[in-house]
This record gives C-alpha cells, sequence and structure tokens, in this order.
C-alpha cells in the first residue's frame, strides 16, 4: 500500500516553499543568497518526496546505485539539480514500465511528484540564468568606472574597490607577482571591523612569499586560471598564515595577466558565505577587463615619456642648428676642431661617432647615448641592449658625469651638436 499521505505532504510542503520569483528592487546578494535557499528548500522538499515514493513503489530495491540516489539533498543548487534529474529519470520510466504496469492511484500520485521535480529543476534554471545575467550586468557596470581612467596610480588605487562593487564581493585583496615571489599589496572591505584591520597589518608587514609548488598561488601563475576554494580549514593550497590573519572560510581568486604573463593576482571573499563557480567567474572576467583597461593607461603613459624625449631631443637639435648656423669659422686643423666646446660647419648626420666621445665614454656608454638620442626610454634601452634597467641607468648616470651635463636632455644635445658636426676622416 502507497502511503499517499506521507508524499502529498512533501509535495505540498514543497509546493509552500519559495517560488524563486524575483522583486524589481531585489537585486543585491543577500536577495540572491536568500533565493538560492529558498530554491534549495524546496529542491530538497521535491526530493525526499520523490525518495519516499521510490522506495513506497519499491524501485530502489531494484537499483544497483540505489544509495546515491537516496543520498541526501545537496545544498548547491547546480548538485541538486542533478540529483533531481536523476529522480526524474526514475520516475518517468515507472509510468512507462511495461512489466510493472502502475495502478492509477501511483499514476496519480507519481505524477504529481514529477511535475514538482520538473518546476523546482525549471526554477533553478531560471535563478540561476538571471542570476548570471544579473551578476554580469553589475560587473560591466564596475568596470565602466575604470576604462575612462589612463592614470595608472589611479587605477591601482580603484581596483579592490572597483572588483567588490563590480562583483558582488565584501572585501578584495590585490598582490604583485614578481618571478617566483608574490606579494600581499593592497585590500578593500566593504565593512571595517578588527578582522579587517588585523588583516590590513598582515599585508603591510607580510615580506615576499615564495610560489612553492603546494600553493594555491602557484597553480594560478602556472595555468593562468582562475580558482575557487571551497573551505579554506580543509584546504592544503591555501597559504595559512593569510587565512588565519584574514579569517577566511571560502575565497575565490584570479590571475592578472599581461600578455602571456602573471602580474599579478587578485583575491575575494564574502565572509560566512560559501564562494560559488559564479563568484570565480566574475572574478576572472573583472580580472580580464581590469588587465586591458591597466595596460592601456600604461602604454599611454609611455607614450606621453616619449612623445617628452622626442621633443626634448628636437629641442637639442634645434639649438645645435642655430649654434652651427651662426657659429663663426676659426683657421685651426681637424685635430682641433674636435675637443668639445668647438663647432664645426654643419655636415649631415653620419653614422661614425666623433673620436672626441669615445675618448670621454665607453663603447657601451656610447651605445646608451646614441639610443638616448632618438628618445628611448631606460626600459626601451635596455631591452636593446639586453641588460638590466638599474644597469642603463648607472651608465646614464657616468654619461652625465663625464660630459658635464645636468640632464638627459643637455647630454643629447652634446651627442647631436658633436655628431652632426663630425667630419668624414
Amino acid at each position: 500500500m502507497v502511503r499517499n499521505d506521507r508524499s502529498r505532504m512533501s509535495v505540498d510542503a514543497a509546493g509552500q516553499a519559495a517560488s524563486g520569483k524575483v522583486g524589481p528592487m531585489d537585486t543585491d546578494r543577500s536577495a540572491a543568497s536568500r533565493r538560492r535557499g529558498a530554491l534549495a528548500e524546496r529542491g530538497r522538499a521535491a526530493h525526499a518526496a520523490a525518495v519516499d515514493l521510490l522506495w513506497e513503489l519499491a524501485v530502489l530495491e531494484r537499483l544497483e546505485y540505489a544509495d546515491e540516489v537516496a543520498q541526501v539533498a545537496s545544498a548547491d543548487l547546480r548538485t541538486l539539480d542533478g540529483q533531481l534529474a536523476i529522480l526524474g529519470g526514475i520516475l518517468r520510466e515507472c509510468l512507462i514500465d511495461p512489466e510493472r504496469p502502475p495502478a492509477p492511484p501511483e499514476v496519480a500520485l507519481v505524477s504529481q511528484v514529477l511535475h514538482e521535480v520538473h518546476a523546482v529543476r525549471f526554477a533553478v534554471h531560471d535563478h540561476l540564468g538571471h542570476e548570471r545575467l544579473r551578476r554580469l550586468d553589475q560587473l560591466d557596470r564596475g568596470l565602466a568606472r575604470l576604462r575612462p581612467v589612463t592614470d595608472q596610480d589611479e587605477l591601482l588605487e580603484m581596483v579592490c574597490a572597483a572588483a567588490a562593487e563590480a562583483g558582488g564581493f565584501e572585501r578584495v585583496m590585490l598582490s604583485r607577482v614578481e618571478d617566483d615571489t608574490w606579494r600581499p599589496w593592497r585590500s578593500h572591505a566593504t565593512s571595517i571591523g578588527d578582522t579587517e584591520l588585523t588583516f590590513r597589518d598582515w599585508i603591510r608587514e607580510v615580506p615576499r612569499i615564495e610560489l612553492s609548488h603546494m600553493l594555491l598561488e602557484s597553480e594560478l601563475v602556472r595555468r593562468r586560471e582562475p580558482a575557487i576554494v571551497a573551505r579554506a580549514a580543509e584546504d592544503p593550497r591555501v597559504y595559512g598564515p593569510m587565512a588565519r590573519a584574514s579569517d577566511l572560510t571560502s575565497y575565490v581568486a584570479a590571475p592578472i595577466l599581461s600578455g602571456e604573463r602573471v602580474i599579478g593576482l587578485l583575491h575575494a571573499d564574502h565572509r560566512g558565505v560559501e564562494m560559488t563557480e559564479l563568484d570565480r567567474d566574475m572574478l576572472w572576467f573583472f580580472a580580464i577587463g581590469f588587465a586591458q583597461v591597466f595596460e592601456r593607461a600604461v602604454l599611454l603613459e609611455r607614450l606621453r615619456e616619449q612623445r617628452e624625449q622626442v621633443r626634448a631631443a628636437m629641442r637639442g637639435v634645434e639649438s645645435v642648428l642655430e649654434e652651427l648656423a651662426s657659429h663663426t669659422i676659426d683657421l685651426v686643423t681637424r685635430d682641433e676642431a674636435t675637443s668639445i666646446g668647438i663647432t664645426r660647419p654643419a655636415r649631415p648626420v653620419e653614422l661614425e661617432r666623433p673620436r672626441v666621445l669615445e675618448t670621454l665614454l665607453t663603447v657601451r656608454e656610447l651605445e646608451v647615448l646614441g639610443l638616448m638620442a632618438t628618445g628611448a626610454t631606460n626600459d626601451r634601452i635596455a631591452q636593446r641592449l639586453v641588460i638590466a634597467t638599474g644597469t642603463v641607468k648607472s651608465h646614464v648616470k657616468q654619461i652625465l658625469r663625464k660630459l658635464r651635463v645636468e640632464n638627459r636632455a643637455e647630454a643629447i644635445s652634446q651627442y647631436l651638436r658633436l655628431t652632426i658636426g663630425a667630419r668624414e676622416d
């Protein structure tokens, strides 16, 4: 005898749970969390009703994987949807089983429970779809705040707060990645308490952290993909000092890429809430968008610097040309004319360097000065000569000292004056 009353009570309870409908102003994270909870409750009720009915019909007893089917309903909506899909398939088979055709009362009850299972699955799909669209719209608005900004320092000041707003997170941390180390750098929280103050103190004091193969951050750098930590206390990849300082329970992380190289990391969480795959995706999309905005700002800054270098070089050329055009001619030998301070008549620019520079500067310093005259920055010179930027800066200091000038523009002017004035041997 099928216990119709018990199954009907389960289905009725499911129907009275939240319907998953969204009010026009109910779009914040807490409202979404309430809707997820209500749908999970409704799904658990439908799951229990289906399992009870299948036991009563002696269907599960004939299944090899009955224990798996009868497991407790998951709190995760996607997993719950999968469980309900399995139960729905078994219930459909009950209605069309030729070896054991159901009695009319059983047909009615199975149909009722099957309808609720499908209704819950539809509500779950609808919620997940709308929630993703809502979060994507929120993400676009957050990135829109960053797109007009062209100053890289200002972008770095804004990034954590913008990520929290765009992704719907309570706390976001920005880290630098340099070679084989990562260093927590900045953070933002929507509310400041003792935990957040402790976390900020830890960020200020923490040294560079080795990217060992055991750390989650190492995976982010190696795979260049986002990651999610559902339970920080149980995950061996979590960096313990960070988890203790921040009181992390669950979080998501994503790399910030420049081309194929990881230059930074973003960590985000919502304290007391287990993060989802959607949270991970939102942080990843934000990291991609921010990387593009930041790269544009850096390139614009480099372009401005290059433009100023060219302008300074052109001013130097103009000064040299003016000097050459107005200088008197002296009755001197060629060797006497090559000393610093004596200018000869203008000649076309030559690739061969005058001997006076070769006596003052080393071969490497001459190479650096030649590239400086093209308006190249220290970084560009370092790339061209395959040396460190610090080495370039050292060469520049030596060049300024040896030529007895105050800045790069004067050094370039001196170089152009001597080069333009050089004669063929």
